[in-house]
């Protein structure tokens, strides 16, 4: 076939496709505006009044606070918010520097116990265990005027799951 066959076959196929598209310039059809639901709140069960709460950073393996503070010799409520959707996670409070120890006594006292050793003298108060989109608490008084640490013994999560918990006078 010489040039001009193949510069008309050309020009009848290009002449072809632009009467199939409509003649008309390409135009992106817009995306639906996506509909925003309002995320429900997550469960408080018993938590109604609570002196301190504390939540978890979504799926990561972070608590939202790293600093709680209390005065002594005041009743303490503090409630625990899970809004993780796959982890399970608990709030204990214990002596200053024995976060580990607790976590690796714990991991020994398996999830029949919360992941806490019973009569684990190093622990001041916990929460059980608390399920995805839920809530839990645990009243207390607070230790002595000190500082002291919060944890997740769930296993694994005590490697990043801490922070200070300071009782001030």
């Amino acid at each position: 076939m010489n040039r001009a066959g193949l510069l008309l076959i050309t020009l009848i196929g290009a002449v072809l496709v632009f009467a199939a598209c409509g003649g008309q310039a390409d135009t992106p059809t817009p995306e639906p505006t996506p509909t925003l639901t309002p995320t429900p709140p997550v469960p408080k069960p018993g938590c109604e009044g609570p002196t301190l709460e504390i939540s978890v950073n979504g799926d990561a393996l972070q608590f939202d606070k790293d600093k709680l503070q209390v005065a002594a010799d005041t009743e303490v409520i503090l409630c625990l918010i899970n809004v993780s959707v796959i982890n399970q996670h608990n709030w204990v409070l214990v002596q200053d520097g024995t976060k580990d120890d607790v976590a690796a006594r714990g991991l020994e006292a398996g999830p029949d116990n919360d992941w806490v050793q019973p009569g684990d003298p190093d622990v001041v108060a916990n929460t059980g265990v608390v399920k995805p989109g839920e809530g839990g608490e645990v009243s207390f008084t607070p230790p002595p005027t000190g500082t002291y640490q919060f944890v997740c013994t769930f296993p694994g999560h005590n490697i990043t799951m801490y922070g200070d918990f300071a009782v001030t006078p």
